[in-house]
């Protein structure tokens, strides 16, 4: 019987499979190719997480989130013409990883709010700069546009609330929070290259930050029940 190491280097090895296999369609534009490839490495990471012993609500929460981040890389990959529901389902992904990080750590952390939403307000200036701002179709996409930046910011507070927290193991809060970090990043790049200015090649960095944001949100929740060591309950205390 394949032990836990095991698995996880089969499920890592599968998802980088594919993983190559999207951005060889991306760069060479076979559709379907994309279309086939793009959801299974964050359904794997979800995978993972299902089949880790001992699951709680923080592990729970992101594996639905997870799910959610899923659905929503098809629909963006679909067509143009399913951008918003892959955008909403990205937003109902963030909610789940905001109430995992709030289900172990309440602290405040004003100091990262202020940044994660200057940082949005930013951003969210940037973009009305360009077609986000102009009339036409675009001009329809501004209030969603605005939501989920509202939502993807909380969400990078509230993973960087968790970074050194007392009672949050230190793996746990260092991968969500450098996920988050990615995940956000992606993210801007992503709305950069669509209503400001194309990038060239920026959809394979965009991927690859994304893919490296939800890896650190899932090990975030691998790592969450750890005992925090010794040395840092100490530290904490």
């Amino acid at each position: 019987m394949i032990n836990a190491s095991s698995r996880s280097k089969v499920l890592f090895v599968i998802g980088l499979v594919f993983a190559i296999a999207f951005i060889l369609g991306e760069v060479m534009d076979l559709y379907t190719l994309r279309l086939a490839t793009k959801t299974v490495p964050v359904l794997l990471m979800a995978l993972y997480l299902f089949l880790q012993p001992g699951k709680g609500r923080f592990q729970w929460l992101v594996i639905i989130g997870l799910l959610f981040g899923a659905a929503g890389d098809f629909f963006l990959e679909f067509s143009s013409e399913t951008f918003i529901l892959g955008l909403g389902a990205f937003l109902i992904g963030h909610l789940f990883y905001i109430f995992a990080f709030l289900s172990d750590c309440r602290r405040p952390a004003w100091g990262v709010a202020i940044f994660a939403y200057l940082y949005g307000i930013g951003v969210y200036s940037f973009l009305e700069m360009g077609t986000l701002g102009a009339g036409g179709a675009m001009r329809s996409m501004a209030l969603p546009v605005l939501l989920y930046v509202i939502v993807i910011t909380t969400m990078l507070w509230r993973a960087g609330a968790r970074y050194h927290a007392e009672g949050v193991h230190p793996l746990s809060g260092a991968a969500g929070f450098y996920g988050a970090l990615l995940f956000t990043f992606s993210d801007t790049l992503l709305a950069v290259s669509m209503f400001v200015l194309n990038l060239p090649y920026s959809s394979v960095l965009v991927i690859i930050t994304y893919w490296l944001g939800q890896l650190g949100v899932t090990l975030a929740a691998r790592f969450a029940n750890e005992p925090a060591p010794a040395s840092a309950q100490a530290s904490s205390g």
